[in-house]
């Protein structure tokens, strides 16, 4: 199997998985609106600067530990790479001597990383949720749950973006290993 093919596989793997969690963010919106809170009286200020603090931190941690993760498990894998040929227009790109191997091995680990930034993603809606539950003005809930359908939406998969990262630190090109691109 052509590491084009593990893509196409791998890619359309990652889009159900960004539309189902991007989905259930929608949905905490819709559950806002449809289930009344069961408090008549809105929460103390330090209780909505808390949950305003952690859904901040939420959403930085669902930039910096996905990239961290991502980061450390593709110093763990280990690829060969075929330096090229040198040219009168300089030297090439390098290529993955066993693309099938090193391009499973990239979507498996940015799938985990795109699940990880999802979750996070969705935490910060769930913080809407509670804050309505907890007598919140539908206002105040709905940032919260509108900040996590942005954060998700702005992850949409793509293979490069998914790869590009595992290129970069293996110093190597699939489109180079192949051929063609992505």
């Amino acid at each position: 199997m052509r590491a084009q093919q593990i893509f196409a596989r791998a890619i359309f793997t990652a889009r159900v998985l960004w539309g189902a969690l991007t989905f259930s963010c929608v949905l905490l919106g819709v559950v806002t609106v449809i289930v009344p809170s069961p408090v008549s009286h809105p929460p103390e200020e330090s209780f909505v600067a808390i949950f305003a603090a952690v859904g901040f931190a939420l959403a930085i941690a669902s930039f910096v530990l996905p990239a961290r993760v991502y980061a450390n498990n593709v110093a763990l894998v280990r690829v060969e790479k075929v330096e090229p040929e040198p040219t009168p227009d300089g030297p090439g790109p390098a290529r993955f001597a066993h693309p099938e191997l090193a391009a499973g091995r990239a979507m498996g680990i940015a799938t985990t990383s795109l699940i990880l930034s999802m979750a996070l993603s969705e935490a910060v809606g769930l913080l809407g949720l509670v804050l309505h539950m907890q007598g919140a003005p539908m206002t105040l809930s709905s940032a919260f749950i509108g900040a996590a359908v942005v954060l998700a939406a702005v992850r949409f998969p793509t293979v490069p973006r998914l790869v590009e990262p595992f290129e970069r630190a293996k110093g190597a090109s699939f489109a180079a290993s192949e051929g063609g691109s992505y």
